[in-house]
């Protein structure tokens, strides 16, 4: 993610970025093009996790009884994490993946038009549900109504979508927390009014190494979060995981609320 423009947006109306200031080391000055997503799959999803399991199975059951139907889906910050869009696409006449990352938005077109092996678990944990075992074919769903657009959180349209899933993003984008704050935000924003949202962050990232290479975190608290997340929310449902062993050093748990949309289409 970055604060420059978006090359190319995924919604219907553009919307300027709002440089923050601050003297923390910012999104803008990282070299995201240098992530490598190969390397982040290979020590993050090459084994489906007892946590990400549960927050997969969680945000499936939200879902699920969201009572969607053919609507217009965005996954902000798809990185090299497919498990998100994996949860929307039942119900989705579109789902949108953006990242800003090069090298990402590279590996999210290889793996929309057919995704690899190592998600058929977590596929799995979605059928386990009926209305996700009710589609036959996910790999071709996900070819049909998938969409990678390049663009910045910072950058997405108000009130473009009818739902949306923002996982491990606002958390791991900058070192700065107003940044994590306008990130969840502008999320929030980018959906309808009632539409309904699962957001993922881990608690308390000292950063993290995808490869030979550092990126920046923010250690974020549980009571922030909810807070930011109410702001713009409603029927917001909060469920923290303890990994045990952790991902990584350098965290203390992951935290995925559920909920609603506020506010009025402007």
């Amino acid at each position: 993610m970055a604060l420059t423009p978006a090359a190319g947006g995924c919604g219907d109306s553009p919307a300027s970025s709002v440089p923050i200031q601050s003297p923390s080391p910012v999104n803008a000055e990282v070299e995201w093009d240098g992530f490598d997503p190969q390397a982040y799959v290979r020590h993050n999803y090459a084994d489906l996790r007892a946590d990400d399991r549960e927050l997969l199975r969680r945000t499936r059951d939200f879902f699920a009884g969201a009572q969607l139907a053919e609507a217009r889906c965005v996954d902000v910050g798809s990185g090299a994490n497919l498990y998100p869009a994996l949860t929307l696409l039942p119900f989705a006449r579109r789902v949108d993946l953006c990242e800003w990352s090069t090298s990402n938005v590279r590996w999210l077109r290889t793996q929309v038009d057919g995704y690899d092996a190592l998600w058929d678990p977590y596929w799995r944990v979605c059928a386990e549900h009926p209305a996700y075992a009710a589609l036959p074919d996910p790999r071709r769903r996900l070819a049909q109504v998938g969409r990678v657009c390049r663009t910045s959180v910072f950058d997405l349209p108000q009130h473009a979508w009818d739902a949306g899933t923002m996982f491990f993003v606002a958390c791991s984008i900058s070192a700065d927390r107003s940044e994590a704050e306008h990130a969840v935000a502008r999320f929030l924003r980018a959906l309808r009014p009632g539409a309904p949202f699962a957001v993922a962050v881990m608690l308390g990232s000292a950063g993290y190494r995808v490869g030979p290479r550092s990126f920046p975190a923010v250690a974020l608290r549980r009571a922030e979060v909810v807070a930011g997340i109410a702001a713009g929310a409603y029927d917001v449902t909060v469920h923290e995981e303890h990994p045990r062993p952790p991902l990584r050093d350098g965290y203390l748990s992951m935290l995925l609320a559920t909920g609603r949309t506020r506010g009025r289409p402007r």
